[in-house]
């Protein structure tokens, strides 16, 4: 797919690597100027390397989502830098806690708020953070990504599950809300995807799990990758979905429905 982003800038939540990394390129290839966000400069660095090599603006915000105040200021530099973000995409989502999908049995009640705070608040912090600024300019394109445990009852994602849903349900509130001033929100959910850093942990930290998701990827008639997931993000930031808000887009395959 091929879209025109030209002038336009994008902040890409957790894109320093994984899904969040292929959605800036994605988006950069599709001529929008990109602030990256992630915790590792590091890394950052790298992709920074790729996005100039294409030809486009990008600058780098270290921030943990989970935290507010870092957000807050990494939208505020953003701004300041680059004039201003017409795109957000709200990505990330490896604890940096160590906390991975756990049966309910498993899991330790401590790990709730952690849980919450990494798949549910940090979307939160990352829409609050600039909708003061797409508010003010009566225009923008929010795009969160959350797991398809959200829609669909997935062993060892009960919490997870709980905080995808809570995204889901957030997703058609807002934008009704945020309607009047011109700002569409929408959300891209996942299952599994063979390229994701996210099932690479999982697999080195649980065996167990390792063998759910080996199943799950048998059941997968059509077996995703990271590139899906950002050709979904794309199309919900291009002028393409200007009539689209408020809805879930599922990519997975066809292993649920």
């Amino acid at each position: 797919m091929q879209v025109d982003l030209d002038g336009k800038v994008a902040f890409v939540a957790g894109s320093t690597s994984g899904i969040g990394k292929a959605v800036a390129l994605k988006l950069a290839r599709n001529q929008a100027d990109i602030v990256l966000n992630g915790r590792n400069s590091a890394q950052a660095e790298e992709v920074i390397k790729e996005i100039g090599q294409i030809g486009r603006n990008v600058i780098f915000e270290k921030a943990d989502i989970t935290n507010y105040r870092e957000v807050a200021q990494a939208m505020q530099n953003a701004v300041a830098k680059l004039g201003k973000v017409d795109i957000l995409v709200a990505s990330g989502g490896i604890n940096k806690t160590g906390i991975r999908p756990t049966f309910f049995h498993e899991t330790d009640p401590i790990d709730y708020l952690s849980i919450a705070k990494n798949q549910w608040w940090s979307r939160l912090y990352c829409i609050k953070a600039i909708l003061a600024h797409m508010i003010k300019r009566k225009t923008g394109k929010i795009v969160m990504v959350t797991t398809d445990a959200g829609r669909w009852p997935t062993p060892a994602e009960s919490v997870v599950g709980g905080a995808a849903a809570a995204v889901m349900l957030g997703t058609k509130v807002l934008a009704q809300e945020l309607a009047r001033w011109q700002i569409r929100i929408n959300t891209v959910s996942t299952t599994v995807i063979k390229d994701s850093a996210s099932l690479q942990y999982v697999s080195r930290s649980s065996p167990s799990l390792a063998h759910v998701f080996t199943r799950a990827f048998e059941k997968q008639p059509f077996p995703t990758t990271v590139e899906d997931v950002a050709e979904a993000c794309l199309f919900l930031a291009s002028p393409e979905a200007h009539g689209i808000t408020g809805q879930v887009l599922s990519v997975n395959g066809g292993l649920s429905f």
